[in-house]
């Protein structure tokens, strides 16, 4: 079967070739089923990050606008009553 080491070289290459091929080949559907993990993962982080800022973000944001005007109301509401108790 072996004739000369030429034979023993060629025929180790072709199954170290051939372990790399299918080591290449796991490797690849490992990558695959991880990418698409994070792809997974990444639209649910997504949808979270926009449920926190409705939650959360939006109310404040609201609240801040709503007592700088509650303060400028405040201070109207004020000067008004200053101008009853005046007129009294």
């Amino acid at each position: 079967m072996f004739e000369t080491s030429g034979d023993i070289l060629n025929v180790v290459l072709a199954i170290s070739i051939g372990l790399v091929a299918l080591f290449l080949s796991i490797a690849l559907f490992q990558a695959i089923f991880v990418l698409r993990d994070v792809n997974e993962l990444t639209k649910v982080l997504k949808k979270t990050a926009k449920k926190t800022n409705d939650i959360l973000i939006q109310p404040t944001k609201f609240l801040t606008f709503l007592f700088s005007k509650a303060k400028t109301i405040a201070n109207i509401v004020e000067k008004q009553v200053e101008k009853k108790t005046r007129n009294k």
